[in-house]
């Protein structure tokens, strides 16, 4: 499970620390947001939107004050 499933080497790490315990038979991928851009040949088996946004821009999972989440567009400079 990942927040934003953007270049995929996030979830690479993943299956790297997977296989220190043995090769999986099926690794499946759930993601609040895929937007695309991936530098591996990894997709989500379920995602709940999926988003085009410019290289430049990035997708941030935020809690407000009253205690809900929401995406946020910001650009590289903001992070």
């Amino acid at each position: 499970i990942d927040d934003v499933l953007y270049t995929g080497r996030t979830i690479r790490a993943v299956i790297n620390e997977l296989f220190d315990f043995g090769r999986p038979a099926r690794v499946q991928l759930a993601v609040l947001v895929d937007r695309g851009g991936r530098q591996l040949p990894i997709e989500a088996s379920f995602a709940a939107a999926r988003v085009a946004l410019p290289a430049g821009q990035l997708l941030a999972l935020v809690r407000g004050d009253d205690g809900k989440f929401s995406f946020k567009v910001q650009t590289a400079s903001q992070a």
